[in-house]
């Protein structure tokens, strides 16, 4: 039976990404200083524009909304994951898969900590000085009581595309674009705005970037080894998580915050 070992990449740009990677940290401090200072200016800006069109066409409306949904954003995310994975056999690149995808879900876990402990910032949709227009077909009342910065939504599908590109470049660019593209619609319909998007995507990116080193890790090494003692469990449980991923582990989020109601509920009655 072979021993699982990963090998020196020899593509060079992760290695020498160390430099790269005060870029997306510095955007983060940047968007996170102003949501911080009150400063919303560039911000409604887009919106006031995107407002002149949100609202005109029900059926523009609709199909952007329907790019929020899981089949056609992390769902389709999540495949080319799947695709880069299998497109090659080098151990390495694989263990930077893997590192990636845990570790998108990470940055997506932290955002929402930063959500919670941060003051709270209203999204487009019930920001009452912004006077926002809701697009046909959204329920306004979906998100009313999230705090909008930094979006963890961002956070987990820039980390994934980031991950996909270091895998495969031509399908990372196609990542990359598939995901600029979702979130320019999560900002179209008012559940974001562009700085909560721009620094929850700079979060998953420098995350990602962060972590590539631990690809050589011993625990990421037993990891990879079970993909060959043990393929159907490693395989059964990375959809498993891919899955959660991919829907943002809504379900359990939904279970917890109502059994946080029910518990604070007894607690208190």
């Amino acid at each position: 039976m072979s021993t699982f070992s990963v090998k020196k990449p020899e593509y060079s740009y992760i290695d020498g990404h160390g430099k790269i990677i005060i870029f997306p940290m510095f955007i983060f401090l940047l968007m996170s200083t102003l949501s911080l200072s009150g400063t919303h200016g560039p911000d409604y800006a887009i919106m006031h524009l995107l407002s002149l069109i949100s609202g005109r066409s029900a059926l523009l409306d609709h199909a952007i909304f329907g790019l929020t949904k899981d089949m056609f954003s992390s769902v389709i995310l999540l495949s080319l994951v799947v695709y880069a994975w299998f497109g090659t056999n080098r151990s390495d690149r694989r263990a930077g898969i893997l590192v990636g995808t845990v570790m998108s879900f990470f940055a997506g876990v932290v955002s929402r900590i930063l959500q919670l402990s941060l003051p709270t910032h209203l999204r487009p949709l019930y920001d009452a000085d912004l006077h926002f227009k809701s697009p046909s077909g959204l329920d306004s009342g979906a998100l009313n009581h999230w705090s909008s910065f930094p979006s963890d939504h961002a956070a987990v599908v820039f980390g994934l595309a980031c991950t996909i590109y270091y895998a495969d470049i031509r399908i990372g660019r196609l990542a990359f674009a598939l995901v600029t593209l979702l979130s320019a619609s999560r900002v179209y319909l008012g559940v974001h705005f562009p700085s909560d998007v721009i620094a929850g995507a700079s979060l998953g990116i420098a995350v990602v970037m962060a972590t590539q080193q631990f690809r050589t890790s011993s625990m990421v090494r037993q990891l990879m080894a079970k993909e060959e003692t043990n393929s159907a469990l490693f395989y059964s449980l990375a959809f498993y998580f891919c899955f959660g991923v991919a829907t943002l582990f809504n379900d359990y989020r939904s279970a917890l915050s109502e059994f946080a109601k029910q518990l604070h509920a007894h607690i208190t009655g």
